[in-house]
């Protein structure tokens, strides 16, 4: 469910901060997120101001820049690289 969470926070934060976002990724994360991107569907309201909340609570602010930004994302990958295997 991380992968799942990380392609809705990018979509709810838009196409220019997500994609400064994805370019400081290495290419396998690349590859992981954009793929689970790319299998996103219509995303219920509810389920999009959850995520949102989570990525606050994480610490996540507007006003970061894409690499800050890359570190909140990354913990919910314990901190690590994203990985398709870190599950969805």
């Amino acid at each position: 469910m991380p992968l799942k969470k990380v392609a809705i926070f990018l979509m709810i934060i838009g196409v220019e901060k997500g994609q400064s976002i994805i370019a400081l990724m290495d290419n396998g994360e690349i590859k992981a997120v954009v793929s689970e991107i790319r299998r996103l569907t219509e995303v219920p309201r509810e389920v999009r101001e959850s995520i949102w909340a989570e990525f606050k609570e994480l610490g996540y602010e507007d006003k970061m820049n894409p690499s800050e930004a890359l570190t909140i994302i990354r913990f919910l990958f314990n901190g690590r690289k994203i990985s398709e295997k870190s599950g969805r």
